[in-house]
């Protein structure tokens, strides 16, 4: 890969950023007779289209928040100045689209002595909203520079303190940053420095005449940054607070506004704080020169051509690492190295230059490797299935081979270039990887070799004990296409079909076999024991007496009835297990439940499951019994019979618990049916359902219902209703 003529291209542009008023600080300096030589420092963005300087700035003059006078100064007798793009290292390269101006503008005031001090402020917005440490506000978000004259009780005719240099444009990413940022006292003042939080002010579109009154508010911070940590950077910056000495390494391309304050101590008394305010612009800067190897074809012989991809050099020299006659001042050399072996070849971008670059690589001075091989076999053997594997190509000294056949081979591994036997014992896909070096240069190949399954030999476990003398044999074997059986008994004991059955000559204990392919080398062998038995002795009869309505209680009578059972367990399907030929269970929910019965007999069981259904609620109904006065038999499931029902209030049915009827809560219970004329038509003789209407047509009916409430009433009811056939 070759790098661009000069990394300056690939840099992020700060074109994009919005460009307004950077930065500032006020300077006074005490002229005698109560004059004062204020001086205003304002940067600004100066690419085409930017944010010009006020033509008359203002500075506000204040005592506490009353504005004693003001200043105004004119832009056409400032000094502006565009201030140069200094990286500190003449090797550094900044981008060439950062451009800052610096207007000085100066004026003469005269102040009267005051007991309180003044503040000096300048106000202007704003700011930009591009800024990465503080929030963007729109272009809301502006700059107060202001300086402290101290009251006449601690100074009189005093100048604050002038800082030394220009503060720098750019700041070069990844690159570490010294800046002197010391001021002179005139007054030979001890000065203190110290990180302190930039100021807002200003309005948008207006210009500040006068500049608001102090105090001034703080700029805020985005999360991660502080005034102690306002740029990005690793080592974070750090600020001398005697020397004023700025250092650190910022490491993220991006502006940022730093706020520096300067105190002035008189007699160990802080008399006077200045505020210096900029915007650092963090950019990536080129290396004026580069060295630089393109990718060379290495492990390819003796013979090299180099090519150079250096930026920002007319000269060069190439070392290729033998001990002679090894070097050049070509700007893109061939050499044929005398031997195999590794080397280091070194290059050097303008040599002897300031800002000479230089840069190494490792060549491998080897002929081609390949490791590509064949595997053929797959027979039975050593318990899996054997290959050989053969190199394609034949290496002389000095070669390695590196085979791994797996975990699931054996060998797993070797280290032999000749014809390789080893067996995997695992069917399926299994990865074999040949790797041949020398020196540094290394092939590498991998083949996926599919083995075959091998038989497996599986006999179903019995399931039939209690029988006779007859047992069929379920074969679960695998892979195999041919079977011998062993029965385990004298006389005729074998088979050769896949699912044989057999009569044995009594009953007991037998161990069978069955090997699956035998005579091959992959044959397998399966063993069981069966138990034959007599027929089974037992007869499953049982019994379940399930809640009825008249019972208070959720009770279940479990009764066994057959015969020939050694043990009896109930699972009454609530988490209760009882044994014995008669149990009871009391639930306590109601609901389905699935109840089992299982009868033991030594090898031999039987199981049996019941469905049942208890309810808690099964009890009396003490509740008045109903006719409906009018019903429609026309097949929708919807009020198609005439039957009685149970009412909490008239005409409202109770609900019954589960599948319960009317009809299990009563006794002696008849319906007649009558027609207009006293015809009677129906008549139920006890038969629980009702009446489907018959062929009846439309019309008024008479009923009359006998009966009584199960576990209630002593005599029976009589009622009779007249009622709408209405289909």
């Amino acid at each position: 890969m070759r790098i661009a003529l000069v990394l300056t291209f690939l840099l992020t542009s700060l074109a994009s950023f919005a460009s307004h008023i950077v930065g500032g600080v006020i300077h006074y300096e005490c002229l005698g007779g109560d004059q004062y030589e204020i001086t205003l420092y304002v940067y600004r963005d100066c690419n085409p289209g930017n944010s010009q300087y006020d033509n008359n700035p203002v500075i506000g003059i204040y005592e506490n928040s009353t504005l004693v006078t003001s200043l105004t100064l004119s832009l056409a007798n400032a000094l502006v100045t565009t201030l140069p793009l200094d990286t500190g290292d003449p090797c550094l390269v900044p981008p060439d689209n950062v451009c800052v101006q610096q207007a000085i503008y100066s004026g003469i005031v005269t102040i009267p002595p005051s007991a309180i001090g003044y503040t000096l402020a300048y106000q202007r917005c704003c700011r930009n909203t591009t800024i990465l440490n503080v929030p963007a506000a729109g272009d809301n978000l502006g700059s107060t520079f202001f300086a402290q004259i101290p009251p006449t009780s601690q100074a009189v005719c005093n100048s604050n303190p002038l800082f030394n240099n220009l503060p720098p444009v750019l700041l070069c990413a990844n690159q570490p940053f010294v800046f002197d940022h010391a001021a002179t006292d005139l007054n030979g003042d001890s000065l203190a420095y110290k990180f302190c939080n930039p100021k807002d002010g200003g309005i948008p579109g207006v210009q500040m005449n006068p500049p608001t009154a102090p105090p001034y508010m703080d700029v805020s911070w985005n999360a991660t940054f502080s005034t102690d940590y306002p740029i990005t950077s690793a080592p974070a910056f750090t600020l001398d607070p005697v020397t004023g000495l700025l250092t650190g390494t910022p490491n993220q391309v991006g502006q940022y506004v730093v706020g520096i304050c300067v105190e002035e101590y008189r007699n160990g008394v802080l008399i006077s704080n200045t505020n210096r305010d900029f915007q650092f612009n963090v950019v990536l800067c080129g290396q004026a020169t580069i060295a630089f190897l393109d990718d060379l074809p290495q492990c390819q012989g003796l013979d090299f051509q180099f090519q150079n991809g250096s930026a920002g050099a007319n000269t060069f020299f190439w070392d290729f690492g033998t001990e002679e006659n090894d070097t050049s001042i070509e700007a893109n050399p061939a050499f044929a190295y005398p031997d195999t072996g590794t080397y280091v070849v070194t290059l050097v971008a303008n040599p002897g230059g300031v800002c000479a670059d230089t840069v190494t690589t490792t060549v491998y001075a080897y002929p081609p490797v390949d490791a590509s091989f064949s595997v053929i076999g797959g027979d039975c053997g050593n318990g899996g299935r054997t290959f050989i594997a053969t190199p394609d190509s034949t290496y002389g000294e000095g070669y390695t081979y590196n085979w791994s056949f797996g975990a699931n081979a054996n060998p797993p591994s070797s280290n032999d270039n000749n014809p390789v036997n080893f067996t995997l014992l695992n069917p399926g896909l299994n990865q074999t990887l040949l790797e041949i070096s020398v020196g540094p240069c290394t092939s590498t190949q991998q083949l996926s070799i599919n083995v075959d399954p091998f038989p497996q030999a599986v006999i179903e476990e019995q399931t039939v004990f209690c029988g006779d003398l007859f047992l069929e044999f379920q074969n679960g074997s695998s892979n195999a296409s041919s079977f011998l059986w062993n029965f385990g008994h004298v006389g005729n004991n074998t088979s050769t079909l896949e699912n044989p059955s057999h009569v044995f000559p009594n009953t007991g204990s037998f161990n069978i076999s069955m090997i699956a392919d035998p005579g091959s080398d992959c044959a397998d062998t399966a063993f069981t024991t069966v138990q034959i038995l007599p027929a089974d002795p037992i007869t499953l009869q049982y019994s379940l007496a399930i809640p009825g309505p008249c019972d208070t209680i959720n009770r279940l009578d479990m009764l066994f009835t057959g015969a020939g059972a050694d043990e009896i367990t109930w699972d009454t399907g609530d988490g209760n297990i009882y044994s014995g030929t008669s149990s009871t269970n009391t639930y306590q929910n109601d609901g389905f439940y699935t109840v089992t019965i299982t009868a033991y007999n030594a090898l031999c069981e039987l199981t049996e499951s019941d469905a049942v259904e208890i309810y808690i609620s099964a009890e009396p109904l003490d509740l008045p019994l109903a006719l409906p006065n009018v019903f429609s038999p026309n097949r929708d499931s919807h009020n198609d019979t005439f039957i009685p029902y149970f009412e909490i209030t008239p005409g409202v049915p109770a609900t019954l618990p589960g599948n319960r009827t009317v009809f299990d809560y009563l006794e002696d219970y008849t319906l007649l049916i009558y027609n207009r004329w006293g015809a009677l038509i129906y008549d139920s003789l006890n038969n629980k359902p009702g009446w489907d209407g018959g062929d009846y047509p439309d019309g008024t009916y008479y009923a009359i219902i006998s009966y009584k409430r199960a576990c209630l009433d002593t005599n029976s009811t009589e009622k009779g209703i007249h009622f709408t056939l209405l289909r």
